[in-house]
This record gives C-alpha cells, structure tokens and sequence, in this order.
C-alpha cells in the first residue's frame, strides 16, 4: 500500500464543515492529502511561497483516514479545529502564518488543576513575557 494517497471525499468534507463554523477574514485554500503512516490524525502546514504558487494552495492538510476511524466524531472535530485555530491570516498583508498552541502541557497537570487555572498560568507567563520585550514599559497585571 502506498503511503500518500488521495484522501475521500467524506474526510475532506468533514474537514470543510469543522473550518466552516470558524471565521477567517480571507479565503484560504487547502491541499489535501493521505498519509497512512501519520501517527496523528491531523497535521497542518504553510505550504512554501513557490508551492503555493505552483499549487495554487496556502495550508496542506495531511490527515491519516485509518487512524480517523478509531475515534469518535466529537474526538475527530476537537482535533481538527485544534489545527484550524493554529491558522492566522494577516487582514493587511494577506499572508498566512502558523501559530503554536497556547497551552502545551501534560494531561497530569490538567486533571490535577483543571484546564481553566492552567491555561491562566499559561497565559501570565505568556503576558509577563511579551510586557518585558514590549518598549513601553507597561504594568505588570496578574
């Protein structure tokens, strides 16, 4: 068996519905593939500026369909707006970029403390972070 592959229409459809129900303030359009040795369900990445040229295409969207298959509905569409939010285009240069999460951590910690306070410390580092590179000098909030 090949390991790309052209992925059915049933999967790409599923897909198109899950980044419908978001917002994007430009159309981006996708290249979709196959990949039967993936071991995630989803993967998404920028594609270069000459591929993109060449394709006619922004995102490639590689998805692994016999791993789609062990897992629910809810589970498929969790995992695929997970990737779509990753997406952020730029209204004034129209260009697209790939962010990372804003909580990476480990499922111990959020059974332990629960998502809300942990994506709360999160974010304070986060912030602390960006107001100490920031040339304003802002306050530090909490």
């Amino acid at each position: 068996m090949d390991r790309f592959y052209e992925l059915s229409k049933d999967t790409v459809t599923d897909f198109m519905d899950t980044f419908s129900k978001k917002v994007f303030p430009t159309p981006i359009k996708f290249q979709f593939i196959g990949d039967s040795k993936q071991k995630t369900l989803i993967k998404l990445t920028k594609l270069s500026e000459d591929m993109e040229f060449v394709l006619d295409k922004q995102i490639k969207i590689i998805i692994n369909e016999d791993l789609m298959n062990m897992y629910d509905e809810e589970s498929i569409v969790i995992l695929f707006e997970q990737e779509i939010d990753k997406i952020h285009p730029n209204i004034d240069t129209g260009k697209i970029k790939i962010i990372k999460t804003d909580l990476n951590t480990f499922s111990s910690i959020v059974n332990k403390y629960g998502v809300e306070k942990v994506a709360r410390a999160n974010k304070v580092e986060e912030l602390y972070q960006e107001q100490k590179d920031d040339a304003d000098g802002g306050e530090f909030i909490a």
